[in-house]
Formats: C-alpha cells, sequence, structure tokens
C-alpha cells in the first residue's frame, strides 16, 4: 500500500479558492477501489471523502475549500483599553490536516499519508502572478493596499492597521518619529502570524509611555523593521467624523475616517388599524373624550425607524480611493461610537475607478445601513 501526494495547494492558499488535493495509489486495480480522504480540523475528524479514481489517470483529487472555510471566524476583538498591539494570533488562516487512505475489497485503510496546510482568509486579485502567492508577497509587512503616505486619524481615534508574520512567534517593536524628529523604538512584543496594530495617537502614546503625540503635532511615522513606513497626518476638521473599521481584502482589519460632513437619513414604516371615531359614553355616541381629545379614525400602533448613515470621506488619493473598493465589498464592517463597534453593512453597491489625471480632485461617499431597526413607542 502507497499513497502519494501530487498536489496540493499553493502556499499562502486562499480559503475562497478551489483548495485540490489530489493524490496516487499503486492499489489502484484493486476491486472496488476508493480514495479516503479524512479531514481534520483542530484535531477533530471534520469530513471523511471516499473518491473512485480518475478513470483517465488513476488519481484520487478532491476539492475542501467548501469543508475548510466553515472553520474561519472573525477575530475582531478590540481591548477595551486603547495600546498599539490591540491583537495578535493565528486566526487569518485555518490550520488543517488531511490523512489520505484507501479501501478495497470491502477493507478501509486509513492514514497511509498524512499533510497539514493552512489557508487563508483572502480574496485573490482579479489579476495576479499565478507562479507565486499573492499574499506571500505581504510577509513581514503591512497587509493593506491604502496609501502608506497619507493615513489619517483624530487625536482620540483608533487606526488599525494589520501586519503579517511570516513565521511566529516574531518579536515586532515599532519605530516612532514626531513631526520629522528622531527615531525611538519601543519595546519588542512576541507575536504571531496576525497583529492588528492600533497606530492612534491614544495607542502609540500607551505603547511608549510617554505622550510623544500631542494636539500641536501635525504627523508621525511609524514603521517595524526595514519595512514600509506609514505616514500618520493629524486630522483636525469642523464637522463631526466617523470611523469605519473593516476586513480588507487581504484578511486583515483596518480603519477609515470620514471627515467631511456625514448626515442621517430616517425612513419610517408605520402600522395602523382602523377604528370608529365614535365611543359610547352616557348613553350617548361622543366625537371626543371629556379633555376635548378626538376620537381618532386611525390608530397607529407601530412605527419601525430605518437609519441611514451617509459618510463621506476627505479627498482621496487615486491609490485610496482603489482601496475603499475593499470597504464597499467587505463581509464585515464596524461604525465605532463611544467606544462601542457596531456591526452595519455597507448600502452602496456600487465603486467606479478615479484617475487623477482625469478626474482631478475626488472624494467617496457611503451609505452605512444598522441591521437592527429602532422602533418608535408602542401603543
Amino acid at each position: 500500500m502507497a499513497i502519494t501526494i501530487t498536489q496540493s495547494p499553493e502556499s499562502f492558499a486562499s480559503l475562497h479558492d478551489d483548495l485540490w488535493h489530489v493524490v496516487t495509489s499503486n492499489n489502484t486495480t484493486q476491486s472496488n477501489f476508493k480514495y479516503v480522504f479524512d479531514i481534520y480540523v483542530a484535531s477533530n475528524l471534520v469530513a471523511r471523502l471516499k473518491v473512485f479514481p480518475d478513470p483517465t489517470e488513476d488519481c484520487g483529487a478532491v476539492n475542501v475549500s467548501n469543508i475548510v472555510r466553515n472553520y474561519w471566524a472573525s477575530y475582531f476583538k478590540p481591548p477595551t483599553t486603547q495600546t498599539a498591539f490591540s491583537y495578535e494570533g493565528n486566526d487569518i488562516y485555518v490550520d488543517y490536516e488531511i490523512k489520505f487512505g484507501e479501501e478495497y475489497n470491502g477493507t478501509t485503510y486509513l492514514n497511509l499519508t498524512t499533510g497539514t496546510y493552512k489557508a487563508y482568509n483572502f480574496v485573490q486579485p482579479q489579476f495576479r502572478d499565478w507562479s507565486t502567492s499573492y499574499l506571500g508577497a505581504f510577509v513581514n509587512k503591512w497587509i493593506t493596499n491604502r496609501d502608506k503616505t497619507n493615513l489619517k486619524v483624530g487625536l482620540t481615534d483608533r487606526l488599525f492597521v494589520p501586519y503579517l508574520v511570516g513565521t511566529p512567534p516574531q518579536t515586532i517593536a515599532l519605530k516612532l518619529s514626531v513631526d520629522g524628529g528622531g527615531t525611538l523604538t519601543g519595546s519588542g512584543v512576541a507575536c504571531d502570524s496576525i497583529t492588528m496594530l492600533d497606530l492612534s495617537p491614544v495607542g502609540i502614546n500607551t505603547y511608549f509611555g510617554t505622550n510623544h503625540i500631542t494636539a500641536s503635532t501635525k504627523q508621525y511615522t511609524i514603521q517595524i523593521g526595514s519595512g514600509d513606513i506609514l505616514t500618520i497626518k493629524i486630522d483636525c476638521t469642523k464637522y463631526s467624523p466617523e470611523t469605519l473599521h473593516f476586513l480588507n481584502s487581504l484578511g486583515g482589519y483596518e480603519s477609515m475616517r470620514f471627515s467631511l460632513v456625514n448626515r442621517r437619513e430616517i425612513t419610517a414604516e408605520r402600522r395602523t388599524y382602523t377604528r370608529t371615531n365614535w365611543e359610547l359614553g352616557s348613553d350617548v355616541m361622543n366625537r371626543y373624550n371629556t379633555y376635548k381629545v378626538l376620537y381618532p379614525g386611525q390608530e397607529t400602533f407601530s412605527v419601525e425607524q430605518t437609519i441611514v448613515h451617509r459618510l463621506t470621506t476627505d479627498f482621496l488619493t487615486q491609490t485610496d480611493h482603489a482601496w475603499m473598493k475593499e470597504l464597499i465589498m467587505s463581509p464585515e464592517v464596524y461604525l465605532e461610537k463611544s467606544g462601542y463597534f457596531y456591526p452595519v453593512s455597507i448600502g452602496t453597491n456600487n465603486w467606479s475607478e478615479k484617475i487623477r489625471n482625469a478626474d482631478k480632485m475626488f472624494n467617496l461617499t457611503l451609505d452605512v445601513n444598522f441591521g437592527d431597526k429602532l422602533n418608535s413607542q408602542y401603543r
């Protein structure tokens, strides 16, 4: 009995692609032969698949993506106290194991060969170099497609930016420069595969233990090792800004500040019933009561309010406008209010590319919907 693995998914494979596993055996001529694929997640057997050999190739092939992706879960767990290292773990991927076996002549032979794999929660771009792993290019880097020279934040906002570690655990230290001054290096923190960093003024000051970023600061930079430098600008606005946090297409959580005019729109849905506008009392029909309040012919017993927040960004670079496509298409978005994170959905379903030379200056307006409707007083 010999099972040989001939194909496995690429390094940094996506949960949302096909995850093909192909094996061969020297026993395919045996009676009623089948390949057996036992799929394990967190050491638990979650599926057993039996596959007849391909009639031409004699190999066994299964696509396990529909099974494995069911075991990914959100890891958006921001701490109540703002700090630079807000979350670190391995939740960007699902670890799974396949024990390959075979069955013939009425006997099943399990676990003849074993393989362990990781499938990451990111979306492949439409066009890419298929000879390499797309996410692999982001190892030990910020996993974001935003403009790294133009991040904006308020003094009390949170600003999440994710970082991908290739071989955990890895010790990470942040380098800070304020308004072009000297570089400060903070203490190292041991991190797993994915780290959600809060690079806001509060998060950075907490990490360094000193208020390096103050109300007089114009901008500051953050760097890890010799990697890309993030330039973060303090955003002052006369309007009431809003911040959305969302799962980007690379599998990390990050933040976007909407600092121009933000408005609410409310739509009411009323439920009513009809009644007589007369009532019997003291042996007569009355049109109104003793307080001279008329009896209505129609009663409203429920009013449901649908609230839409219409948010507007500041003027965007071409890079940031392209990055905003990821927010519109994100399945997981939160609106932060007074330290609470409210799950919302994006009501804007269309995105159109902007080109600086042709479109000059541009921003973006999004509709943000709440899942729960607000009820007025019941009657």
